[in-house]
C-alpha cells in the first residue's frame, strides 16, 4: 500500500479470544473509515486495488481472518463465521473505530451479516462481493446432504484442490495464481472446515436482516446461483444497489478492479452527499 499524505500505514497485530489477527491500518480522523474482510483461503492483498483507488479520500482496515495470512487461528469453537465478526468487533473495538462502510467478500460478505446483526450500530453501509443473503435457501432437509458433500471435497487431492480454487473463481492469470498461492498457505482442511459452516449458514434459517444502505455486486461470470442470489436479495433488500461486474468471476474486484472501484466509489460518494 502506498503512503499518502497525512494517512499513513500501520501495520499491527489485535490480540483476539482467537487467535493473533494481522491487520494494516491506514488512517485519518477526517476521513469515513472503510473495512474490508476477504473469502476463505485468501488474505488482506485482494483488497489492495481497493485500498490504492480509496486512500485520498477514506480510511482503510484491512485484516486477516483467523488461520489466514500472518493470522493465527485457536478455540475454533463456534462457526467460523460467527467467529470472525467477533473478532473484528474486537478489533474495531481496539482501533477506536465507532463506525465503517464494511465490504465483504464471498465468506467476508457473510461474516459482514453476522457482524451487522451482532453489533448494528457500528455499520454505516454494507458492500457485498458477491453477495449472498444469510436465510435458508435449500431448507432444513438438506443438512443430510452435507456430510456426504464434505466428505467427497476431502477426496481431493490437496494440490488439485488448490489449483483448481485459483481456476474455477477467477479469470485473470495472475488472480488464479494469488488464490492458489493462499490457499495452499491456508491448507484444505481448515478451508474445507469454514466451506462447511459457509453451507450451514445458506441453510440455517436467519433473523431478519437490517435495513442498512447495501450495495450487492457480482462477477457477470461467476456461478448461477451466486449470480441469482445477489438479484433476489437485491429485490428483497429495499433501498440496496445491485450491480454486475463485466468480465469477472467470483474474485470481481480482482478480475475487474476498474469497474468494481467505480461501482464502490460511486455508493460511498452518494451516502456521504446524502448524509450532508
Amino acid at each position: 500500500m502506498d503512503n499518502v499524505k497525512q494517512n499513513k500505514t500501520t501495520p499491527g497485530t489485535h490480540k483476539s479470544p482467537f487467535g493473533d489477527i494481522h491487520y494494516e491500518l491506514l488512517q485519518s480522523e477526517d476521513k469515513p473509515m472503510v473495512v474490508f474482510i476477504h473469502g476463505v483461503g485468501m488474505d488482506h492483498r485482494t483488497f489492495d486495488l481497493q485500498v490504492k483507488a480509496l486512500q485520498s479520500d477514506y480510511s482503510v482496515l484491512v485484516w486477516d481472518l483467523p488461520g489466514h495470512g500472518k493470522s493465527t487461528l485457536k478455540n475454533y469453537n463456534k462457526r467460523f463465521t460467527r467467529l470472525s465478526a467477533e473478532c473484528l468487533n474486537g478489533l474495531i473495538e481496539e482501533l477506536k473505530i465507532p463506525k465503517a462502510f464494511f465490504v465483504g467478500q464471498s465468506l467476508g460478505s457473510m461474516i459482514v451479516q453476522h457482524f451487522e446483526r451482532m453489533y448494528p450500530e457500528k455499520g454505516a453501509a454494507t458492500i457485498h462481493v458477491p453477495g449472498i443473503r444469510l436465510k435458508s435457501h435449500i431448507g432444513p432437509w438438506a443438512k443430510k446432504l452435507v456430510p456426504s458433500l464434505m466428505f467427497m471435497l476431502k477426496l481431493i487431492p490437496a494440490n488439485m484442490f488448490y489449483s483448481a480454487f485459483g481456476k474455477h473463481r477467477a479469470e485473470k492469470k495472475e488472480v488464479q495464481d494469488y488464490l492458489s498461492e493462499t490457499m495452499r498457505r491456508t491448507g484444505k482442511k481448515l478451508a474445507l472446515k469454514i466451506t462447511e459452516d459457509m453451507v450451514y449458514d445458506l441453510i440455517d434459517q436467519s433473523p431478519a436482516p437490517q435495513n442498512s444502505p447495501s450495495l450487492i455486486t457480482y462477477g457477470k461470470k461467476d456461478l448461477f446461483f451466486i449470480r441469482n442470489a445477489a438479484e433476489q436479495w437485491h429485490k428483497e433488500a429495499p433501498g440496496s444497489k445491485c450491480v454486475e461486474i463485466q468480465s469477472a468471476n467470483h474474485i470481481a474486484n480482482q478480475d475487474n478492479p476498474e469497474a468494481f472501484n467505480k461501482a464502490l466509489i460511486g455508493f460511498l460518494k452518494s451516502l456521504t452527499i446524502a448524509n450532508k
